[in-house]
């Protein structure tokens, strides 16, 4: 149950700081005009991580956004949200990196092949790449 506290402990702070802490969540606050601001800030290591996050981590963060709301707050006030885009972003391309080499050659996409005949490797390596995307999407971006 929230302790109870005092109306005129609010009413001090506020006449006499511009800053305060509250007592029933432990948030410091600053004063700008009328309105209190808590004090958040990303935490030291994550603003020096200097990882990529588009275009993987970004598609993350929309679509958490737009469908798993709740999750994006979680991941927001956690102050975990960059660090979870930049972790997708790198696992999205080394899938990207590792699958669409693994797969090309699997299906006898090879450099013979570009030299032969160039629109059926094209459209090939496009069939090879579109379809790492869709599990990136399923395994990444949509879980």
């Amino acid at each position: 149950m929230s302790q109870q506290y005092d109306i005129n402990y609010y009413a001090d702070l506020i006449e006499k700081t511009d800053h305060m802490i509250d007592p029933e969540n432990g948030l410091s606050y600053h004063r700008e005009g009328e309105v209190w601001i808590p004090d958040i800030a990303l935490e030291p290591e994550l603003i020096q991580d200097d990882r990529p996050t588009f275009p993987w981590g970004e598609r993350r963060r929309d679509y958490l956004k737009e469908h798993r709301p709740s999750l994006y707050q979680q991941y927001v006030l956690h102050g975990t949200l960059w660090k979870h885009m930049k972790d997708v972003q790198e696992l999205a391309q080394e899938r990207l990196d590792t699958m669409i080499p693994r797969m090309a050659e699997q299906q006898g996409v090879t450099e013979e092949l570009k030299r032969r005949d160039q629109m059926k490797w094209v459209g090939m390596m496009n069939n090879i790449r579109h379809s790492v995307e869709e599990t990136i999407y399923a395994d990444l971006i949509y879980s």
